[in-house]
């Protein structure tokens, strides 16, 4: 049941301009009544305009930040990916409760939304030639960017998205590059040479905010072992002896971060390690893993943190 509220949503969300909204016995929370509004949203919480992609509705990323188009490509690539699984399911455990005809209906809504994808979420740059938007509204309108937050654009190879090469091979270039509004690049007495990118999310605190889970997504997403351990030693740095991963920091003075820890950027970092199997630790490299151990001071204790923004 749970699945096929989640599916009957998208569907919905896929005629968002036309209100339309799911309906049924499933359907009795308090807000299900009537098309999805948000406070804070253009046009009275709708957002603003869309046209039917076949891609899914977004009213907000994954940092929780509003989102400027309606589209938002990367979580539409994770959509296609779980709808795969979702029909897996369907098919294996329920079908002696409907599960056949839910596959059918995830498999049908996936083929749509990665159309949708194929259709309006590949552009063409005057610099990278095509390559994916992280934005878009089905009118023409795009936004070029990545965000650190996963899905991202970068993410599409671990989220196992079926991608088209050639648009993510330039869309990763883009994303390193001056022409991605969130890339910093720079040098530091604690790093030395630096870059990565981080999001909108927490410019006013730390304008020139790189986030390491966009460095672990690099990892990840590398097919180098010399780049996955580049990557491993530059996060280590950037701890700035916390030995934490840290929401962000800045570019300029890693000891100047937010979240004194950030669970999400220390279990991709974890996720990074592993991912160079047993060629790793090599007999040079610096880095050791650190183990956890569980504090006997109730509610977190020491190891809780102070959520502040540390200045350095």
């Amino acid at each position: 049941e749970a699945v096929s509220i989640i599916i009957d949503t998208m569907i919905a969300e896929q005629r968002h301009e036309d209100n339309v909204y799911p309906r049924g016995d499933l359907f009795d929370c308090q807000n299900c009544k009537g098309p999805y509004r948000y406070p804070g949203l253009p046009r009275g919480g709708k957002g603003r305009p869309t046209k039917y992609t076949g891609m899914t509705w977004t009213g907000f990323r994954p940092s929780d930040d509003e989102c400027l188009y309606g589209y938002l490509v990367p979580a539409n690539m994770f959509a296609v990916v779980a709808l795969g699984y979702a029909a897996e399911l369907a098919q294996t455990l329920w079908a002696e409760y409907g599960g056949y005809g839910l596959a059918s209906k995830a498999i049908k809504l996936a083929a749509e939304i990665d159309e949708g994808i194929r259709k309006y979420g590949i552009v063409e740059h005057e610099t990278f030639g095509k390559m994916y938007a992280y934005e878009v509204d089905g009118l023409g309108n795009s936004l070029l960017m990545d965000d650190a937050n996963v899905p991202s654009l970068l993410s599409a190879p671990y989220l196992g998205y079926r991608y088209d090469n050639d648009a993510y091979a330039n869309t990763k270039r883009f994303i390193f590059s001056k022409s991605n509004p969130t890339y910093q690049s720079g040098t530091n007495p604690i790093t030395g040479q630096i870059d990565g990118y981080g999001s909108q999310h927490m410019r006013s605190a730390i304008w020139q905010n790189i986030w390491p889970m966009s460095m672990a997504m690099r990892g990840l997403t590398s097919d180098t072992i010399e780049e996955k351990i580049d990557i491993i030693e530059q996060l280590q740095k950037a701890t700035a002896g916390t030995s934490w991963m840290h929401e962000s920091f800045d570019v300029s003075n890693p000891k100047k971060f937010t979240r004194p820890w950030f669970c999400w950027a220390d279990a991709l970092f974890a996720e990074l390690v592993l991912s160079v199997s047993d060629q790793c630790p090599g007999p040079k490299e610096k880095y050791t893993v650190r183990w956890w151990k569980d504090p006997e001071l109730p509610e977190g204790g020491m190891y809780a943190g102070d959520q502040s923004i540390s200045t350095g």
